[in-house]
């Protein structure tokens, strides 16, 4: 993940372009600058998890489209009326923390899901809803933190839908197949092990309470819309809840408060910023609550902070007897070792690493699935198969070998050696390989990351007579058809049959000659 400056402006939107100019020129700013990411307009896209992956969407909702982030300390001078008018500041210096999250156009907040029994309404606060989870390690190390509750629905669970992995790593972590899903913390890819200690998550899994602000039509988001949300959108890693005493959250066990994030879309960039500035430590909440400051207590309904959840999960791995490796306890157990004896060390808040997946959701309830992701980030390779930060030759020798040891096997739906893999049950399963999310890992695929050879059907890099009598083995079929391999179909006219078998021996032939 590269380290990328960021000015003071608002709304931050604005100003990424300039800040990421400015870092590639040398003029970065020093400590009191947050920690900034840039993604690339435009590169939303749909990725089903439903059965067949073709669940109805609704034609006019957008798909969230993530821009940027920001993280960094922060100081106001308006705390309690309007924190958000302020500065970037060292956050050695300061009591409060602030993230904005940018995403093109309108979003707004999540509507339910009938999680909780309270029916399905996702398009409640408006046809632009946001879901996903942005995770933050706030160590640095991949092996104190993680998941092991809905890993399906996290970061390095679905990176792969997007034909890709992150950077660093991570990226080696993360689910090739469903079949990673395994619950098991020993076997690699180690997909809960994220170095996950605290996330924003957009779920609808908890009640909100909205105050718009100047709004003529509070009861949608909408273009020039401001609106401070309040839930239980911060949360501790669920994975420490058992072995936790943290109270006064959601149910016991759980260090998630009600803290309030602001949605606000600007007009003239059409982008939404959702931000949240919270403590540091309880001095900095109780600055923004008008309160005197609480001590330190584990309690996730009063006066909450970074360093009240970082002092419970030290506390929690220190009096915890240790049930052994392969539990989640092999996520906290570190937090217990003399690197973590300064808390104050994780509360630089740019320090902090992340990692990043939104979405949206189906037009009406789907008995299989929820979510349909859009984006991920930071530092996504796409086409990046082999880990290795490059997208190049051996990306495409790791796609081919994964062909060749599918093709025609149990892992192939349509049972045949055909020249390219059909995944079972696509949409509750995907492979990093189909880097389409079509359904099919084969010569398309290839074509992604500058693989194209007329006539390699079979997808190993050689033009031969087994390619030959691949197409004559499909002669009949059409597009649409299973066994239907584009890479056989010659002449491009969406069915293979003679023309195509002569067209090869002509190129064959004619390769001779030459």
């Amino acid at each position: 993940m590269s380290r990328i400056c960021f000015h003071s402006c608002s709304p931050v939107s604005l100003c990424l372009a300039a800040a990421v100019a400015a870092c590639f020129t040398g003029a970065c700013l020093g400590d009191d600058d947050p920690r900034t990411y840039a993604d690339p307009l435009g590169d939303a896209v749909v990725r089903r998890t439903d059965f067949g992956a073709d669940g109805p969407l609704n034609a006019q909702a957008g798909l969230p489209d993530l821009l940027g982030m920001a993280y960094g300390g922060w100081t106001t001078s308006s705390p309690t009326t309007n924190p958000y008018n302020g500065r970037w500041i060292d956050p050695r210096d300061t009591n409060l923390f602030r993230i904005d999250l940018v995403f093109d156009g309108v979003v707004n907040p999540p509507g339910p899901l009938n999680l909780q029994g309270e029916g399905y309404d996702p398009f409640r606060y408006g046809l632009n809803p946001v879901y996903g989870y942005i995770e933050f390690d706030l160590d640095s190390r991949l092996d104190t933190g993680g998941e092991i509750d809905n890993v399906r629905n996290r970061p390095l669970g679905n990176v792969s839908r997007f034909g890709g992995r992150f950077g660093d790593s991570v990226g080696e972590r993360a689910a090739i197949t469903a079949g990673d899903f395994d619950g098991n913390l020993l076997t690699a890819p180690l997909v809960e092990r994220s170095g996950e200690e605290m996330h924003l998550a957009f779920c609808a899994c908890f009640g909100v309470t909205i105050t718009p602000i100047n709004d003529p039509t509070p009861n949608t988001f909408d273009a020039g819309d401001t609106w401070i949300v309040a839930g239980r959108f911060l949360a501790r890693t669920h994975a420490f809840s058992q072995y936790s005493g943290a109270f006064g959250g959601s149910r016991s066990g759980e260090y998630d408060p009600v803290i309030k994030l602001r949605f606000q879309h600007d007009v003239p960039s059409d982008r939404t910023t959702i931000t949240l500035i919270h403590g540091l430590d309880n001095s900095g909440t109780a600055a923004l609550l008008g309160q005197a400051t609480q001590p330190i207590d584990f309690n996730a309904g009063n006066q909450t902070s970074i360093l009240e959840l970082l002092t419970e999960i030290r506390f929690t791995a220190q009096h915890t007897n240790d049930p052994g490796q392969g539990t989640p306890f092999d996520l906290l157990r570190d937090w217990a070792d003399n690197n973590h004896a300064e808390l104050d060390e994780y509360l630089r808040v740019q320090q902090w690493e992340v990692l990043a997946l939104v979405g949206t959701t189906y037009a009406q309830a789907q008995n299989d699935a929820i979510l349909v992701w859009t984006d991920v980030g930071p530092d996504f390779g796409k086409g990046d198969c082999d880990g290795d930060g490059f997208v190049n030759g051996q990306d495409q020798q790791v796609l081919m070998t994964a062909i060749a040891n599918s093709d025609g096997t149990s892992f192939d739906a349509d049972g045949q050696p055909n020249g390219q893999t059909t995944l079972r049950d696509f949409g509750l399963n995907f492979a990093l390989y189909d880097l389409d999310y079509d359904g099919i890992m084969g010569s398309l695929d290839l074509a992604q990351i500058g693989y194209e050879k007329p006539g390699d059907v079979n997808s190993n890099g050689r033009v031969n007579q087994f390619d030959l009598a691949l197409i004559k083995a499909m002669r009949g079929l059409r597009a649409g058809h299973p066994l239907f391999n584009p890479a056989a179909d010659m002449n491009h006219d969406e069915r293979i049959d003679s023309l195509d078998e002569q067209l090869f021996i002509d190129m064959i032939v004619g390769s001779v000659r030459r």
